[in-house]
């Protein structure tokens, strides 16, 4: 893959902060310019992850394209504003006494990057930008069209999103409640990285992880500790329990997920396996008059599916992108000439 890097302010928040993103293109691509006609999709990641996560999915959907029909031209990455480089990028701000997390930082993003670097270069009819997001990652993706005038996105994928109506907050899982309180007291830092991945190899969530996921975690989302020495985390463990802390948050972003859903195709990835939200929890998003484009369910993989099977996954979403051709047939229609 042909990968650029650039950073993407925000301001939500009062503060400024910037987002560390990336957009891969296959090979072969032209690293400047206009895409080419195809999907350009939008990534976000969830809490504790960073944005080279998706980077395994990337690459199988940009396999699918060379089948001819379908194609995704090019794919963006964001890293949360408290994670990965963004993290780095953001030290004095978040590590101050009266920062606070919020939702909204990383929505703004995901508009800011399409304004930014895709809505002088997108042509219509010959590329549709698609937001894609994971557990609170989603969350934060179904708020960029609060960020805008109009629908920027032609489609938005979920994959276990932390959204859930008022009735089902607080109603927690044992996984989840075990994850929450041991978010804190985990270990964040080993002498070497070779060591780091062996830690990761032996215990559970990460021992049943793809192993090339488990390699990405461990070569993009450590640091070098400066003042312990060896290495250490990005995504400082406080970070990664802001999402957890206010299970509201869940909440107060269905009602432009409501709105949303009117206009905009929204489609939902499960994994199979209910291990950090019950299928009740899952299924109360389904319910209020929401009418969703499609859902699936990946059998054998639980909440962090997009680490356990990121070569699934990758086959519903692209599975979901050739659906959206169906639809509007300006990708086949080019596919043909």
């Amino acid at each position: 893959m042909i990968v650029d890097t650039f950073t993407i302010d925000t301001h939500s928040s009062g503060k400024p902060l910037k987002c560390a993103a990336k957009r891969y293109r296959p090979h072969g691509a032209s690293s400047e310019g206009r895409p080419a006609p195809g999907h350009i999709l939008i990534f976000t990641h969830g809490t504790g992850f960073h944005k080279e996560h998706w980077e395994v999915p990337i690459l199988r959907l940009f396999a699918h394209s060379k089948s001819g029909g379908t194609r995704v031209s090019e794919a963006w990455s964001i890293d949360w504003q408290t994670h990965g480089d963004s993290a780095t990028l953001n030290e004095a701000v978040i590590e101050a006494p009266d920062f606070e997390f919020s939702e909204f930082d990383y929505a703004e993003a995901c508009a800011n990057l399409y304004r930014t670097f895709l809505l002088e270069n997108i042509e219509k009819g010959l590329n549709k930008v698609v937001l894609l997001g994971h557990s609170a990652g989603a969350a934060s993706a179904s708020l960029a069209t609060m960020f805008c005038d109009h629908p920027l996105f032609e489609a938005f994928i979920f994959v276990e999103p932390t959204i859930w109506p008022a009735e089902m907050a607080g109603v927690d899982a044992p996984v989840y409640k075990y994850v929450k309180r041991g978010i804190l007291t985990r270990r964040d830092h080993w002498p070497t990285k070779a060591e780091a991945k062996r830690y990761f190899e032996g215990r559970a969530p990460w021992s049943y992880w793809d192993s090339r996921i488990r390699d990405i975690y461990v070569e993009y989302g450590l640091k070098a500790d400066l003042v312990r020495g060896g290495w250490t985390l990005k995504c400082a463990p406080k970070h990664e329990l802001a999402p957890f802390a206010n299970d509201q948050k869940a909440v107060d972003v269905l009602p432009e997920l409501n709105k949303t859903i009117k206009v905009v195709p929204i489609h939902l990835i499960y994994g199979g396996r209910n291990d950090m939200f019950s299928r009740k929890k899952q299924d109360s998003l389904l319910g209020g008059g929401r009418k969703f484009a499609s859902v699936t369910r990946i059998p054998d993989a639980g909440h962090l599916v997009v680490q356990e099977a990121p070569d699934e996954v990758a086959d519903v979403l692209f599975g979901i992108l050739r659906k959206l051709d169906r639809e509007t047939g300006h990708f086949e229609v080019q596919a043909k000439l």
